[in-house]
């Protein structure tokens, strides 16, 4: 692959990197307002955490380790990644918000949870950083994919678009997630089961 196909496989078309902007901005402003919430009135997050537990029990994420671990995490995201996208086949109600603002709320609360009970937000950040660093861009770009197929999908109905439209639009987020989401989430499953247990481990 020379150096032209290289980049023409990586570009985004220029609206939806606008909008993976957009979200990206939105998402650590959540998240800061997750973190105030949680130190102010934790019962606001505490629903979340909950859930996020439950989730994980679930999903059978603390009975492996290892490879195992890594391949449970890595398909559990690949699936709710996908799903961010598809609910913006849902017209109007932007549904990949929510996903992107309960994950933020998330995030932040967790950390003044870390906070509150004196284990620090060094603590926090290595149990968060080192997958984080390529999970939450992924997240990220799903969600606003998400969001880039519900403003068609919103378009289409009002008369402003139509359906060849909206099956271009999916064509290029389906795009993006083999090209970027899939990736990401690869390596971010391998370090959040070998690497983050380690590097948490030193300030645990």
């Amino acid at each position: 692959m020379n150096e032209r196909s290289l980049r023409a496989f990586f570009t985004l078309p220029p609206h939806l990197f606008r909008q993976i902007c957009v979200t990206a901005y939105a998402f650590a402003v959540l998240i800061v307002i997750g973190f105030t919430a949680g130190m102010v009135r934790p019962e606001s997050v505490e629903p979340l955490m909950r859930l996020f537990v439950n989730a994980a029990a679930e999903a059978g994420l603390y009975q492996v380790q290892g490879g195992s671990l890594a391949a449970s995490i890595l398909s559990n995201n690949l699936l709710a990644m996908l799903f961010a996208i598809a609910m913006g086949l849902v017209p109007f109600v932007h549904l990949p918000a929510m996903e992107l603002g309960v994950n933020a709320m998330l995030i932040g609360g967790l950390g003044a949870f870390y906070v509150r009970e004196g284990l620090g937000l060094p603590a926090y950040l290595a149990g968060t950083v080192p997958h984080g660093i390529f999970e939450l861009p992924a997240l990220v770009i799903a969600c606003a994919c998400g969001l880039y197929l519900c403003r068609a999908a919103t378009n289409s109905i009002l008369g402003n678009g139509n359906a060849k439209t909206v099956a271009t639009v999916l064509s290029q987020c389906l795009r993006v997630y083999v090209h970027y989401v899939l990736p990401l989430l690869a390596v971010s499953a391998v370090l959040e089961a070998f690497v983050t247990p380690l590097i948490l481990g030193q300030f645990l």
